[in-house]
């Protein structure tokens, strides 16, 4: 999932960042966690971990937080804060809830019926996967389970709706610039995919590819048409 960026970060940015604690060894240690831009020794679009954090402090003219580790500073935009890892946050980030409350951007969901499945994609995360939004049977929120697959020739994404088993078998491969699924299970439902990364996606399927560009949603299969 490397890319050229195509745009100017300030030295050492992170973006869809949060900021976690970690147990190794039976120590403690706050880590930033995202995807590191113009981080010299370090290709754009790389997703990973910082060393432990050593002081954190609040740029309001930059709109950033600046987290200084142990040898870099890094420069962590409110706008690119991966708010809903962050609020799974065993750390608390200093003026948290006042930021959020101005920055957040939630993922609509007023528009999608209970025979929606919206699958939330970005490459600014490892797979592409960011969430999945549905409903169970019964009304309530649909859960989910999502892991990568390690395989012999090419690592896979998979999706299993865990417990409730509500005939949700997700899979996919990863290509250069988006996903091709080989596993569509979704039950009778519809399945609407967004776009909430930096770069245009392809999604492929059984039936056709689309393109889908930065900020925008489109409907993948009908409902009498989910399963491959």
């Amino acid at each position: 999932m490397t890319k050229k960026s195509r745009q100017t970060y300030p030295q050492n940015t992170l973006k869809n960042w949060h900021v976690d604690t970690i147990e190794h060894h039976g120590k403690t240690y706050t880590l930033i966690f995202g995807v590191f831009f113009n981080r010299p020794g370090i290709c754009d679009y790389t997703i990973g971990h910082t060393s432990q954090i050593k002081n954190i402090s609040i740029d309001y003219e930059q709109k950033a937080y600046l987290i200084q580790t142990k040898n870099t500073l890094y420069h962590c935009s409110f706008d690119s804060c991966f708010f809903e890892r962050q609020d799974e946050s065993k750390y608390p980030l200093p003026n948290y809830e006042k930021i959020k409350a101005e920055f957040y951007k939630p993922i609509d969901t007023q528009t999608l019926s209970k025979n929606d499945m919206l699958l939330v994609l970005s490459d600014l995360c490892e797979f592409y996967f960011e969430t999945l939004i549905y409903q169970n049977e019964d009304g309530n929120k649909g859960t989910f389970s999502g892991f990568p697959h390690i395989g012999m020739l090419t690592d896979t994404y998979l999706i299993d709706d865990g417990e409730h088993r509500q005939n949700i078998d997700i899979r996919w491969y990863v290509n250069n610039g988006g996903i091709e699924f080989y596993s569509l299970d979704i039950g009778k439902r519809n399945l609407l995919i967004e776009n909430r990364g930096n770069s245009s996606l392809s999604v492929i399927n059984a039936y056709s590819t689309t393109k889908i560009m930065p900020g925008e949603r489109k409907l993948i299969v009908k409902a009498f048409k989910n399963k491959i």
